[in-house]
């Protein structure tokens, strides 16, 4: 872990936060196949029933599956059920 991880990771345990709140990172939870809930994301860029694209602080969030559907969203906050497929992470813009 470089100088930088490291001193990071202390002050997280110190302050009792996670570490996505200070690099600005989106935290991401998946359920199996059946759902999955990221926070810290940057907005909504396309939703269909078989694709979720988010914003994310460095590029965007793809996810494919079937019957996606939106179970809530706010400012920093989805929850999406259905099928999932796959996650990946993008570098850039869409």
């Amino acid at each position: 872990m470089s100088g930088k991880g490291r001193s990071i990771h202390r002050l997280t345990e110190i302050l009792e936060i996670p570490p996505e709140v200070l690099v600005d990172v989106p935290r991401v939870e998946v359920v199996g196949h059946l759902q999955f809930r990221v926070e810290n994301h940057r907005g909504l860029l396309q939703y269909e029933r078989h694709r979720v694209v988010l914003r994310i602080p460095d590029g965007h969030l793809v996810v494919t599956g079937r019957d996606l559907v939106i179970g809530w969203i706010d400012r920093n906050e989805l929850l999406v059920t259905g099928q999932v497929r796959s996650l990946v992470f993008k570098a850039g813009s869409v």
